[in-house]
């Protein structure tokens, strides 16, 4: 019988559990499952809140994933910070999501991944309100953001901009579909099938929660929410980044 080197018998045993820790993730939240989601308030806020999420009919098809209370800050208004939830049960890296929103009000809304906490993660931020206008920027606009990390997330400016869109958002009372594709250190966000904005950087490399963010924002509604894990699945966007990994754990332990 031919004998196969312990490495590569290690390694190649190793990208098969590797990659089938793939996880799809979706739900229309018709099952109500609330539970399987952690809702984060920032504090310091200029309206303490407290949020107010849950799942219940709305605007969109059956149930939703709503919040309406009109939770905001910080207390100068000068970052759009509010309240995030976050769902529990799976981390991913690299991912494709899409998800459905409806909003009553005018002001700021978003999704979060590799999210570890409210210091730590990044997040496509959307808002219209040109009259409250955080950090001086009228809307309407899209951002794409990260957090600053222990200490300077903590404080102002609390986010780094990564792109921005001017002059759009969504429009109150009309469904929009967000669409974002993050891979490595990229991140592409698509809203209602046209590239919005689109961004790099490298601070949060490990897996993270995927959730959203509103601040301000009293009556909206996010649903059918499809996850689709492409890390390490497809082997031009996974397997080099895999095999690096597994190479450089094998000399560093």
């Amino acid at each position: 019988m031919r004998k196969f080197p312990l490495l590569l018998v290690w390694a190649i045993s190793a990208i098969c559990v590797v990659q089938s820790k793939g996880v799809d993730f979706k739900t229309d939240f018709e099952d109500k499952k609330i539970n399987d989601w952690k809702v984060f308030d920032e504090k310091s806020l200029g309206d303490l809140g407290p949020s107010s999420w849950e799942i219940k009919k709305g605007k969109i098809k059956g149930n939703a994933l709503s919040q309406s209370s009109n939770i905001w800050g910080d207390k100068t208004d000068t970052v759009a910070i509010g309240t995030v939830i976050i769902y529990t049960k799976q981390k991913w890296i690299d991912f494709v999501l899409e998800v459905d929103v409806y909003a009553n009000d005018n002001d700021g809304m978003g999704v979060v991944w590799r999210f570890k906490d409210l210091t730590e993660h990044y997040r496509f931020f959307t808002m219209i309100d040109s009259g409250n206008p955080p950090n001086g920027e009228r809307g309407p606009w899209r951002k794409l953001e990260v957090r600053l990390g222990k200490g300077a997330g903590e404080k102002l400016p609390f986010y780094k901009t990564l792109d921005t869109e001017k002059g759009k958002s969504y429009t109150p009372g009309q469904l929009t579909h967000w669409k974002i594709d993050v891979v490595g250190d990229r991140f592409t966000v698509e809203v209602d099938g046209k590239k919005a904005v689109e961004g790099k950087d490298n601070r949060n490399k490990e897996a993270g929660y995927i959730g959203f963010t509103l601040y301000a924002q009293s009556g909206v509604f996010f649903d059918n929410l499809v996850l689709t894990d492409t890390f390490p699945v497809d082997p031009r966007r996974g397997f080099t980044t895999t095999w690096g990994d597994i190479k450089q754990q094998h000399i560093t332990k």
